[in-house]
């Protein structure tokens, strides 16, 4: 038991809770910051009644008594104020009207604020305390008694109990007014409006409060001791304890640093973003922002493990990216000063060479001006001739050698396997590489006629099976006939007679494809290209085909974009490409789907485009079914030989088409592109 818990601390499974742990601490945090952040005016205030908020809706409230009984004088709908501010400017009537629907706004929804407003001169008394529901039936004195209450008359504010907003606008309003007014919010708090909203609020809040401060500190303590046991236990085996590198350990430091110093910024910049947004942010705004912030988490997270497993296995300093190329370079240099790729003297041609000028010219300059000779600066320009002389011809050849292993290259790689080099006339600097070019076109010629050798042999031993199989063959089918006439009773022999007959033509028909798919991969096939109507073609072929479609319960549609398409093309072939193509959509095509046949060209070709959905999935690359024997039905249970496509490319390639199969999931295309005919 004891070693098994000693060996828990290093298993997968520890350090996967462990890093989900690591995550929800982290997560914990940031949503206890957030939600602090968001609620910090809540957290600041010592009560409800030192809630700004609260503060600012006692204040809205106050203010729109005052305007809507006092400073309004009076009317109390749209058409009053125009009528009985006639007389005013248009910005005043309309700060009239902006303050009549804001006050109505909010007497409209008030419940808990109460007001008793008097006019000293007349003795008007304007309210809404209902003095039935309290012993004391003095409504100033039951205002008087509530916690927040506001006395205003046009001495001024008397608000002891009470912070308030818009002091100034208010005392300005009722100055010089008989009016005095006694506000208060009533409690107990009744349901049903703001105020008795943001209390619920504001106590589920402080309640809230002290929790996400608890949960911080317990999931930051939490979260440092679970990274310290991730970053002591990472990169131990659980079986042998030893160092183990996990497959981001391949990827280099330097990579894995500009990785995290990418998403560094972004993650600064959300959480700054966050902060600046969080006032009446959404709760759904405040999830995608901690998603953001974990993703960021997990990349440092990811990062800082790395960097402790190859700290421990001592790997830091090989997997850094840039001091590998500073290596690669370093190391090319001195493969270049040891003589492995170039001559010391070839790279110290060029410098010596501009060292020698420069000597000389300085040298020139000298003998004239201190001897006043001609001699000596004639003779320096002499030799300063020679030096340079030199080196163009020494540049020339070098030149000149580039040009012809050039052009030797340029030959091989054309195909042109005989063309030979004058290595003697290069200088010794490209002359071994000319010598190899060479090595590898002799090894390059040896197996290409190795491999003409051998598909001429093939070609050959085709050629003598398909004649030998011939005669045989011929013998049987004579004898079938033979039978045919034959009076045979049983019923099974005539049977048998059907079978053999069946299987000798279908061997005929192999072996001459045989034959046929022989001489066309190697060429030997004479070509007789003429201007042929490719929609008439396609059209005779149809009629030969059109009986066997309808028996395959196939509907065929062929599609003309120009029924006057000539293509240079040998109609023989051309009818046995159609052919082919044909029969391999009716071997294979699904019962009761359609074979489409487009016709139309291009700027240089006529384009013969078949599609047919397989009845089998093609579970086979494309370019594999132009190879002989190979076909889409691998479990070959329909009949075929798997050379039709290859006999098709390879006609389609003897008269200077292009032959290309596209399968999509079911669908078979193949498209054939022959050369217009120009007129």
């Amino acid at each position: 038991m004891g070693i098994k818990l000693k060996n828990i601390k290093y298993s997968k499974i520890s350090k996967v809770i462990g890093v989900i742990m690591a995550w929800l601490c982290f997560v914990s945090i940031c949503g206890s910051v957030f939600f602090l952040i968001k609620n910090d005016q809540i957290v600041a205030s010592n009560s409800y009644y030192s809630y700004p908020k609260y503060v600012s809706n006692f204040s809205t409230h106050v203010v729109s008594i005052v305007d809507y009984y006092i400073w309004l004088k009076g009317p109390k709908s749209e058409e009053e104020i125009r009528v009985f501010y006639a007389q005013e400017d248009d910005d005043i009537v309309n700060q009239k009207m902006a303050s009549f629907h804001n006050a109505t706004r909010v007497i409209s929804k008030n419940l808990n604020f109460a007001y008793y407003i008097k006019n000293t001169e007349t003795g008007e008394i304007i309210t809404n305390v209902n003095v039935t529901e309290w012993k004391e039936k003095n409504p100033v004195e039951i205002l008087k008694k509530q916690q927040e209450y506001v006395f205003i008359n046009q001495k001024g504010i008397n608000y002891d109990t009470v912070v308030m907003y818009h002091l100034d606008e208010i005392a300005e309003k009722v100055n010089e007014t008989p009016y005095e007014v006694h506000c208060a919010v009533i409690e107990p708090l009744k349901k049903g409006d703001e105020f008795y909203n943001d209390y619920i609020y504001y106590k589920r809040v402080k309640t809230i409060t002290a929790f996400a401060i608890v949960l911080m500190v317990v999931s930051f303590i939490l979260l440092l001791g679970v990274l310290i046991y991730l970053f002591y236990f990472a990169g131990r085996d659980e079986k042998s304890r030893k160092l183990s590198l996990s497959f981001i350990d391949r990827i280099y430091v330097d990579i894995q640093t500009l990785i995290v110093f990418i998403f560094f910024p972004v993650y600064i910049s959300c959480f700054r973003h966050a902060i600046d947004s969080f006032y009446g942010s959404t709760t759904g705004y405040i999830f995608g922002i901690i998603i953001l912030l974990s993703v960021a988490f997990f990349v440092v997270l990811t990062y800082l493990l790395s960097l402790t497993r190859q700290k421990k296995a001592g790997k830091i300093l090989e997997n850094i990216l840039f001091l590998k190329i500073l290596k690669k370079i370093k190391d090319f240099i001195k493969i270049c000063y040891n003589g492995k790729i170039f001559r010391v003297w070839i790279l110290l041609i060029l410098p010596l060479y501009t060292f020698i000028n420069i000597l000389l010219a300085f040298a020139a300059g000298i003998n004239a001006n201190r001897y006043n000779g001609e001699e000596f600066f004639l003779f320096t320009v002499v030799i300063l001739a020679i030096v340079n002389l030199a080196a163009f011809f020494f540049t020339a050849r070098g030149l000149k050698a580039i040009s012809i292993i050039m052009e030797g290259t340029k030959q091989i790689s054309g195909g042109n396997l005989d063309y030979k080099m004058d290595v003697d006339k290069m200088s010794l600097a490209f002359a071994a590489f000319a010598e190899n070019i060479c090595n590898i076109q002799g090894g390059l010629k040896k197996a290409v006629d190795k491999a003409i050798k051998g598909e001429r042999m093939k070609t050959e031993l085709i050629t003598n099976v398909t004649h030998d199989l011939k005669t045989p063959l011929t013998s049987i089918i004579n004898y079938v006939d033979l039978l045919k006439g034959e009076e045979i009773g049983s019923k099974k022999g005539k049977e048998y007679i059907g079978v053999l007959e069946e299987k000798s033509a279908r061997l005929k028909v192999l072996i001459e494809d045989l034959v046929e798919a022989s001489k066309a991969s190697s060429g030997n096939m004479p070509v007789n290209l003429e201007k042929v109507n490719l929609y008439e073609l396609v059209m005779q072929v149809y009629g030969e085909f059109q009986e066997k479609s309808e028996k395959a319960a196939l509907d065929i549609r062929i599609n003309a974009a120009d029924r006057n398409i000539f293509v240079l093309a040998d109609g023989k072939h051309m009818w046995r490409i159609m052919e082919n193509l044909m029969s391999n959509a009716l071997k294979y095509s699904m019962k009761g789907s359609r074979v489409y046949i487009n016709i139309s060209k291009n700027n240089t070709d006529g384009v013969l485009t078949i599609k047919n959905i397989s009845a089998l999935p093609l579970e086979i690359p494309a370019e594999r079914l132009t190879e002989r024997f190979v076909r889409g039905d691998e479990s070959r249970t329909t009949e075929g030989s798997g050379l039709g496509i290859s006999i098709a490319q390879s006609l389609t390639y003897v008269q200077k088409g292009k032959f290309n199969i596209e399968i999509d999931g079911d669908l078979f295309k193949v498209i054939v592109e022959i050369p217009l005919c120009e007129e």
